[in-house]
């Protein structure tokens, strides 16, 4: 028997409306430094919440001007705003982990109220979608963008899924690689 049909995400924002919300991110000066931060990664990348919320600030990696952001193995150089409002966020949980590091052996990037662990996903959802972010469709539409623009294979190690999912995710975004790929046979 064939294993059951995934639908299409149906939760998504408009592209216009991603690229208004991250606009936002990086310049609204109102907003608390984690829904900045959180929000341009997920607007950006499609990461889920969970994913970042594993992130300890051992995975930032700073360098003269550049700030990367180690993933599963892989660097991700940042845009150039992003990376310092990462930056901060780094600032400030390394500090508060240095106050606390009797109570927690990890130094979480995004710290919970109990130093031992990092902020509960379900806290995060809802500080974000009282900013007026949805982080489902906002991660979906992110995910569809960059399916649009990317290869299966970088979107599967760029995203942290499998290469069936990312597959999907291309599909979802109807994007034909056989020119890209004949482009890089001719290199």
């Amino acid at each position: 028997m064939p294993p059951p049909r995934i639908a299409a995400p149906k939760t998504c924002i408009k592209e216009e409306e991603r690229v208004q919300q991250l606009g936002r991110c990086l310049s609204a000066e109102d907003l608390p430094g984690i829904v900045r931060t959180v929000g341009d990664l997920v607007l950006l990348f499609g990461f889920p919440y969970t994913r970042l919320l594993g992130l300890t600030t051992h995975d930032v990696i700073i360098g003269g001007d550049v700030v990367e952001l180690s993933i599963d193995g892989h660097t991700l150089r940042l845009p150039p705003r992003v990376d310092q409002l990462l930056l901060e966020q780094w600032k400030i949980s390394a500090e508060r982990w240095t106050v606390n590091q009797t109570a927690s052996t990890t130094p979480w990037l995004f710290p919970g109220q109990r130093p031992a662990r990092p902020i509960r996903s379900e806290y995060l959802g809802l500080l974000l979608r009282r900013h007026g972010f949805e982080g489902l469709a906002s991660r979906n539409s992110a995910r569809l963008a960059l399916a649009s623009d990317l290869p299966t294979s970088v979107l599967a190690d760029l995203t942290g899924t499998s290469i069936s999912n990312a597959t999907r995710w291309t599909g979802y975004a109807r994007r034909d690689w056989l020119d890209y790929i004949a482009s890089r046979t001719q290199i």
